[in-house]
């Protein structure tokens, strides 16, 4: 195998580079389908349709990288990428926008399984954490970088003349990223190869993965329920000025960007227990508070603290999943840990904007605060004889 620097430095040039679009996505999407005639009912199915495509494909691709490789799929999840970019550049109409969205999608099902097992293929036993948290560092600095991008772009020009020319760049550079994989990321598992006995971690699925993908997905449903929802809030109560609504986004972007490899790294050093369970209590009481905030600084606040708990819990959760199987298996087991992240997704959108219509603005919010509350006790019940050198072994 290439240098392994040499792989991880480009494994996250290609995440920096195909991940420009995240940042904007989440925070113009809902915008501009509401400029465009979209509803909350219909914005929250811009992300569902999202989260149900990635949802059917990603356990056949956990198995298809195990099976042929990591390198083709990472290489097609650029591709996909860079054509649902050049159609989003033409989207004037909710139908072209779900179009784009759902070839994201395909996208996005191709490259987060890939981009996990390569990291995982290459990393220190004892610095799972922090090489995941590399990885999703990489990805929220491209999407910071595109928000900025983005930012500057929209602030000087129409809002449907700058989307357009603004996500053509990010097809070019969604491109570039394909052709940086293929050329310089070399393949960490090969096809066909025998079982890697000597891994910790066991080659089947066991009951302790059951309880993660259990935890995972009521974190993701509940979470997701304020995806499409965020911004829309801050419109209704505070401005609806793209420029300042910016100045509340960048902080806790930069949080994402920066601190994921750090905060991996505490469960590298103190176990993944600690760092999910205080994740999900600070990101819960933030949840429970935001909506009682008058001042949009100390929004921000809060946006930051945040954002600090799911960066925190979220390297530690993807790197449990690792130190639960083998090598042999662990595309098939991000496969199933990523399909029951998308299930949540799929349907908290939904609930989320019929929450927020129907029930009242803050509804959405307490109900997300209360359930990751409920999760992080979940963990210490399921998981309150954990030890690190047991993951893996049967129950």
């Amino acid at each position: 195998m290439e240098d392994v620097s040499a792989t991880r430095r480009r494994l996250k040039t290609c995440m920096i580079l195909g991940s420009f679009s995240f940042g904007i996505m989440s925070f113009i999407l809902p915008i501009y389908s509401k400029r465009i005639g979209g509803g909350a009912m219909a914005i929250g199915g811009l992300f569902s349709i999202f989260s149900v495509v990635t949802l059917i494909l990603r356990p056949f691709i956990g198995k298809g990288i195990d099976r042929y490789g990591r390198k083709m799929f990472f290489v097609t999840a650029f591709l996909f990428y860079g054509i649902s970019m050049i159609l989003f550049s033409y989207s004037t109409d909710m139908f072209s926008l779900y179009l784009s969205r759902l070839i994201q999608a395909i996208g996005s099902s191709f490259m987060w399984i890939p981009a996990y097992s390569i990291a995982m293929d290459i990393a220190d036993e004892k610095k799972r954490g922090s090489a995941i948290g590399q990885v999703d560092g990489a990805s929220s600095r491209g999407a910071l970088y595109g928000a900025a991008i983005g930012f500057i772009l929209l602030s000087g020009s129409p809002l449907i003349s700058g989307w357009s020319v603004l996500f053509k760049c990010y097809a070019v550079l969604s491109i570039i990223a394909a052709f940086i994989a293929y050329r310089y990321i070399p393949e960490t598992r090969s096809a066909g190869s025998r079982p890697d006995t000597s891994a910790s971690g066991s080659n089947r699925l066991d009951v302790n993965f059951t309880k993660l993908l259990l935890i995972t997905f009521i974190s993701s449903i509940s979470s997701s329920m304020l995806n499409p929802l965020l911004i829309i809030y801050l419109q209704d109560r505070f401005t609806a000025d793209i420029g300042m609504l910016a100045v509340a986004f960048i902080p806790g972007a930069l949080v994402y960007s920066f601190l994921p490899s750090k905060l991996g790294g505490v469960s590298d050093k103190f176990g993944r227990i600690m760092p999910m369970t205080a994740g999900l209590i600070g990101s819960g009481i933030v949840s429970l508070w935001f909506t009682h905030v008058n001042s949009m600084v100390f929004l921000v606040i809060l946006w930051v603290a945040e954002s600090i708990g799911v960066v925190m819990s979220s390297p530690a959760e993807e790197a449990l999943v690792s130190d639960m199987v083998g090598k042999d298996i662990r595309g098939y087991a991000y496969g199933w840990y990523l399909f029951v992240t998308s299930l949540g997704a799929a349907v908290g959108p939904l609930a989320g904007g019929w929450l927020y219509d129907a029930f009242g603005h803050s509804i959405p919010f307490y109900l997300n605060g209360i359930i990751l509350l409920c999760d992080a006790v979940l963990i210490l019940v399921l998981f309150k004889d954990y030890k690190r050198a047991d993951i893996g072994t049967e129950p």
